[in-house]
């Protein structure tokens, strides 16, 4: 590198990394013609440099913050993208365990109770097969869309693969279980319209309750599966009550 590229860089307290290539070209190529050029003129720029030389240096900071803003907004969206679905906007896996497992080690000691309901979509898989997959993705996405706004800003909903989804009713009452559930079972017990297409869908849930079906979220899981698969073999279009299946 030139020595008064050198300098002019020391001087602002350049250390490499900020400058952006377009910019550090341009300045080489100002060097290079105040070297091809006679003296006056290679001075005049060496003057001219040396002025302007809070500008840059205000020039380098903008584009270090820049970067910055870059950067913070890439790990803000890393951070969204790591416990969000990336179909529908939702709570993903790793979000729904996360919480589960808080939930469980805080209720443990507050003897609240919680109820986990599975969702599974009936004959989803007939959808993506007839109508295509841009049509069942869309129908997923309408699914979250409908049920998110009804639901309490502390509750958990999640998609955990496929057309299947979580909910995590929290601080809820027994007495009440049954028309919160049955009101849920409602917003999917309806006509849907994807992309001009009149939707009939139907949906299979299994409920268990915290502590009473599972003290862990592995067993609780399983649970509220297996709730789930009954609805299923009852014909579908239903929901389950693990306690119910041995009554």
């Amino acid at each position: 590198m030139h020595k008064l590229l050198e300098r002019q860089l020391k001087k602002i307290g350049y250390s490499g990394g900020s400058l952006s290539e377009k910019q550090l070209k341009r300045f080489i190529e100002a060097v290079d013609q105040a070297y091809k050029d006679d003296e006056s003129d290679r001075k005049l720029l060496e003057h001219t440099l040396e002025i302007s030389s809070k500008e840059m240096q205000q020039l380098y900071r903008d584009l270090e913050e820049r970067s910055r803003s870059r950067l913070a907004e890439s790990e803000a969206k890393y951070r969204y993208l790591a416990i969000h679905d990336n179909l529908t906007g939702i709570a993903n896996r790793r979000y729904l365990e996360d919480e589960l497992q808080a939930l469980v080690e805080h209720s443990a000691d507050s003897a609240i109770k919680f109820a986990l309901l599975f969702l599974d979509l009936d004959y989803f898989k007939q959808i993506n097969d007839t109508l295509g997959h841009n049509v069942g993705d869309r129908l997923l996405q309408e699914v979250a869309k409908r049920i998110s706004p009804q639901l309490k800003s502390n509750d958990i909903f999640a998609r955990i693969g496929g057309d299947e989804f979580v909910i995590v009713l929290m601080d809820i009452k027994e007495s009440h279980i049954y028309n919160v559930v049955d009101r849920i079972y409602l917003l999917t017990h309806q006509n849907w319209i994807v992309d001009s297409h009149d939707l009939k869908v139907t949906t299979s849930i299994g409920v268990a309750i915290y502590p009473n079906d599972g003290e862990d979220i592995i067993e609780l899981m399983k649970s509220a599966d297996i709730a789930m698969y009954k609805s299923k073999e009852l014909g579908r279009d239903r929901y389950t009550f693990f306690a119910d299946i041995h009554d």
